[in-house]
């Protein structure tokens, strides 16, 4: 009897504390991990961009898994380093706890795939200068 209430114990303190509603062991990259990649990573994480690797697809993100969830756990990713006792900043890119926990369970959890029609469309980028074009472009002749 005893070990049932400490069971319970732990299952009611998870809702209590915000868990989440569906089961962790139920994410998976279409539906749930693909929508945060999206609005956090891909900015940097895609072909010809700054980023080592792309986070665009499954199949990119997938060998990643275990070094998505240590670097965001850890806040190396996104890269943000402003200190939020200077101010509030309209372009912070720390990730909420929730955006956090959902990479953190698909690792954990085997980096599920899903299904495919789960996925949001995908994110549309501006070819070239992203902050707009520049008045004068300076190239070195060597």
């Amino acid at each position: 009897m005893r070990y049932w209430g400490l069971v319970l114990g732990i299952v009611v303190s998870g809702a209590a504390m915000g868990a989440d509603v569906h089961a962790t062991s139920a994410v998976t990259f279409h539906r749930d991990v693909l929508p945060v990649l999206q609005k956090n990573c891909q900015g940097c994480h895609r072909t010809g961009e700054a980023a080592p690797m792309s986070l665009v697809t499954y199949q990119e993100a997938r060998p990643w898994a275990k070094a998505i969830k240590e670097a965001v756990l850890t806040k190396r990713m996104p890269p943000w380093f402003a200190d939020p006792a200077h101010g509030k900043f309209s372009n912070d890119r720390s990730m909420a706890r929730t955006e956090v926990e959902t990479l953190v369970a698909w690792a954990d959890n085997g980096a599920k795939e899903g299904n495919a029609k789960d996925a949001p469309a995908p994110r549309k980028f501006v070819a070239g200068w992203n902050i707009g074009q520049p008045d004068l472009v300076v190239e070195m002749p060597n």
